[in-house]
C-alpha cells in the first residue's frame, strides 16, 4: 500500500460522477454561447475544452489527495497510531523550524515503539524572497519526511547534534543550518563520511558525541538503506530524509530507524548517570 493506491479508482469515480457531468456539460454550453454572442470561433471551440481540461484537472487532484488520506489514515490505524491532517512543529530543531514558512502533513502520532512519544509525518518548509518587482513569493519549497521522538533526558549531555546527508556539489535543498553557530567533526569510516556530513553545537561536549557515536552505531548508520539524517537538540530527537516516504514499508523503517537512534541515546544517558553516580 502506499499514497497513489485507489487514485486511479477514484479519479474515474469523481469523473463519472454527476458533479462532473453537469460541469462539463453546463460549462462547455455557456463557453459556446459565449463564442457565439461574441462571434469568436476561438472561444466556440477552445472554451468547451478548456472546461473539460479544468474539471479533468480538479478530478485528478481531488482523487489524489483522497487516495493519499486514506492511506495515511489507514496506517497510522495499522500501527495503533492517531492521524492529523496538517500540523505545526515546535521549531526545537534547526531543521524543524527551517524556511520561513513550514507545516507538517500527514502527522501520525502517539507512543511509538519502545513506549516512546513521538511522530512521523512529512515536513513541507518555503523560503520566502522578494523579487524583482518587489512581491514576495516562495523562492523554493522543500519536502521532507521526519520522525520525532521527546527525548528530554538528553538534555544535559546533547546541546545540538546535527547529522546530515551529504548534498554534493548541486545540492537539491537550502542548508537551514547556516545561521546556526556549528562546529565539523570527523569519523573514522571512509562509508559514513562519504554519505553523512557532522556537525555540532560549540558547546557540545565532544567526549559524550564519541561515546554516542559507538563504532557499531556508525556502522548502522552508514549501511542504512534510507541514509536517515538526524538533529538531537532541546531535548528532542528529529530524524529526516530529504524525500517523502510514501508506502508503508518505508514508513515502517523510517520509525524504527528513529526509536533504534532513541534507544541509542537514552542508553548513552543511562550509562552517564551510572558513571556520574
Amino acid at each position: 500500500m502506499n499514497a497513489d493506491s485507489g487514485q486511479g479508482q477514484l479519479f474515474r469515480s469523481y469523473l463519472s460522477g454527476r458533479t462532473a457531468v453537469y460541469a462539463m456539460a453546463l460549462g462547455s454550453a455557456a463557453a459556446f454561447t459565449l463564442g457565439a454572442w461574441q462571434t469568436d470561433p476561438l472561444i466556440m471551440m477552445g472554451g468547451p475544452a478548456g472546461v473539460v481540461a479544468v474539471v479533468v484537472a480538479i478530478a485528478w487532484f481531488t482523487a489524489d489527495s483522497k487516495a493519499a488520506l486514506n492511506f495515511y489514515w489507514g496506517f497510522a490505524n495499522s500501527v495503533g497510531l492517531t492521524y492529523a491532517n496538517s500540523i505545526e512543529l515546535l521549531p526545537l530543531t534547526p531543521l524543524l523550524g527551517a524556511g520561513d514558512r513550514r507545516h507538517v502533513e500527514h502527522w501520525i502520532y502517539g507512543r511509538l515503539p519502545g513506549g516512546l512519544s513521538g511522530g512521523i509525518g512529512q515536513l513541507v518548509w518555503e523560503r520566502i524572497e522578494r523579487g524583482s518587482n518587489g512581491r514576495k513569493g516562495v523562492a523554493d519549497r522543500n519536502r521532507f519526511t521526519i520522525c520525532t521522538v521527546d527525548l528530554e533526558a538528553s538534555l544535559p549531555l546533547f546541546h545540538g547534534v546535527f547529522l546530515h546527508p551529504r548534498r554534493g556539489l548541486f545540492a537539491p535543498y537550502p542548508d537551514w543550518l547556516a545561521s546556526t553557530p556549528t562546529r565539523t567533526l570527523e569519523v573514522e569510516s571512509s562509508r559514513f563520511g562519504e554519505r553523512y556530513e557532522l556537525r555540532v553545537a560549540t558547546d557540545q561536549d565532544e567526549i559524550m558525541l564519541r561515546r554516542l557515536l559507538s563504532p557499531t552505531l556508525v556502522s548502522w548508520l552508514a549501511n542504512h538503506p534510507l541514509a536517515p539524517g538526524f538533529e538531537l537538540k532541546a531535548g528532542t530527537l528529529c530524524a529526516f530524509v530529504p524525500q517523502a516516504l510514501e508506502d508503508g514499508g518505508n514508513l515502517t523503517a523510517m520509525i524504527d530507524a528513529t526509536t533504534h537512534l532513541a534507544g541509542r541515546v537514552l542508553a548513552q544517558v543511562q550509562e552517564e548517570q551510572a558513571r556520574v553516580a
